[in-house]
């Protein structure tokens, strides 16, 4: 497609959209690195995230600051949102989707890259490049949607046992030299004490407390559908206000907290669930606003409930009660990436308002008949479950 065919099809917004988002960056990086491709590569190493600061990357970063590896490294973050007032000494960040020169400099200079969601490419042979992913286990299937870079060289997966399902879901080969079997960063908050998260959410107590965080399903700023199911609240399970109004009573005769927590990509427009006494509504917006982190929050909690994604997988490590949403899975348009779904959940299935409230009555009656499911799921799908995966990931790279 020509350059005038490509602009009457897509718009001059568009084209100037990609030209500046995307084009001038690699101009910029070309150039810079036509001047420094021979030089000696610095101690920079550059981090990208799922939501800034957060997931894999984010625990990454905070390892080697609680470390002191910024006393030898300059660290760079690639920012999808406005940066903090202040980071530790010889930290950085630039915008990821703005192009500039300071982040063309750091890019031809950096010895390590991560990436969590978007990959920055790497401009020479001598720099490494990992891809940590932001949710490698799940049970939606996400073929078709993740296409990899070539410039990545390293992969993490959870286990030889999981690569197969791993390379299926990313279009990649098996065996896969790329694959390392590390375990993720974002585990090892799961490994601490807790640092009550919870307070950041609510100044209340409560007897119990379950998250509810389902996953992406419309928006994603390219008008995503992956449901074809409409939902009145934005939500699945939940049909209507006044279902919304009889959950919440019954949550406050169990003394209990449920917190939904709307993925940061979905589209604001479309929730309507609201917070009431005992329905805490966490989005991506409130959730930077209060600097909540889902790992420490999740350590707060007494049970999930999840779905398709990958935090039903990240919350095994927890060995607490999970309860997977399959509402809406007929007219889920991803579909799933296993055959054998009952073999990848530790957990009752739910289709219904009534099923979604057997479920929380029994982790308030402290009812849990999976236990060892869980424990055998988790046995099969990850190689570490110690909290020293950062650890691990520093002494690969060589830090």
């Amino acid at each position: 497609m020509n350059a005038v065919s490509y602009i009457k099809k897509n718009g001059i917004k568009r084209v100037f959209d990609v030209f500046y988002h995307y084009k001038l960056d690699l101009i910029l990086q070309k150039g810079c690195n036509f001047f420094l491709k021979h030089r000696p590569l610095q101690n920079i190493i550059i981090i990208e995230s799922h939501n800034d600061f957060d997931s894999n990357g984010g625990a990454f970063y905070d390892y080697l600051i609680k470390n002191h590896y910024n006393d030898k490294y300059k660290i760079v973050w690639l920012l999808k949102n406005k940066a903090p007032k202040s980071l530790p000494a010889n930290v950085d960040w630039c915008w990821l989707y703005k192009p500039s020169l300071k982040k063309a400099l750091y890019v031809c200079k950096a010895k390590v890259f991560t990436a969590d969601c978007v990959v920055t490419n790497k401009v020479r042979a001598d720099q490494k490049s990992f891809y940590f992913t932001h949710g490698a286990v799940c049970l939606k299937s996400v073929i078709g949607k993740c296409n990899l870079s070539d410039t990545v060289d390293y992969i993490l997966s959870p286990s030889e046992a999981y690569g197969p399902i791993q390379a299926k879901q990313g279009g990649l080969p098996f065996p896969n030299d790329r694959f390392v079997y590390l375990g993720y960063p974002s585990y090892d908050r799961l490994f601490t004490p807790s640092e009550h998260e919870l307070a950041k959410v609510t100044k209340e107590s409560y007897r119990k407390v379950v998250i509810w965080m389902p996953t992406f399903r419309k928006g994603g700023g390219y008008k995503r559908n992956d449901s074809t199911k409409e939902q009145p609240l934005g939500i699945p399970i939940i049909e209507s206000e006044e279902e919304l109004k009889q959950l919440n009573d019954e949550l406050v005769k169990m003394d209990m907290l449920l917190i939904i927590k709307i993925h940061p990509m979905q589209d604001p427009e479309t929730i309507k669930v609201h917070g009431m006494s005992n329905v805490c509504v966490l989005t991506g917006s409130t959730v930077k606003n209060l600097n909540v982190d889902n790992y420490r929050l999740l350590k707060d909690s007494d049970a999930l409930l999840s779905d398709y994604s990958s935090i039903a997988y990240d919350y095994l490590m927890l060995n607490r009660p999970i309860g997977y949403d399959f509402s809406d899975l007929d007219s889920y348009t991803n579909g799933l990436c296993v055959d054998n779904p009952d073999e990848y959940i530790a957990g009752p299935k739910i289709y219904c308002y009534d099923e979604l409230l057997g479920f929380l009555k029994d982790v308030s009656e402290e009812k849990d008949s999976y236990k060892k499911q869980r424990e055998e799921l988790c046995g099969r799908i990850y190689k570490y479950t110690d909290g020293n995966n950062s650890k691990r990931i520093a002494e690969f790279m060589k830090l």
